[in-house]
């Protein structure tokens, strides 16, 4: 099971505490981009660091870096 799995079972089972399951739950939400997100993330790829971007959008930096692969983003920094 992933992370990300493990974190949505957290969020959803009756049986854990509360804390616990909002805990989960805006854990599963900073690792989710909204398309405003994506938006900036694009905009501010050419200007920061992955680590700068994540900091700014309130995500994790392997979002950041998973979403800019996705774009084609990634490929073109490495190759700069």
């Amino acid at each position: 099971m992933t992370a990300k799995q493990q974190l949505y079972q957290i969020a959803v089972d009756d049986s854990q505490p509360l804390e616990e399951r909002y805990a989960a739950a805006r854990e599963l939400q900073r690792r989710t981009l909204s398309s405003r997100k994506v938006y900036d993330l694009i905009r501010l790829w050419p200007y920061h660091t992955p680590s700068e971007i994540a900091d700014m959008l309130d995500v994790t930096v392997p979002t950041v870096v998973g979403v800019a692969s996705q774009y084609g983003l990634w490929q073109r920094r490495r190759s700069s």
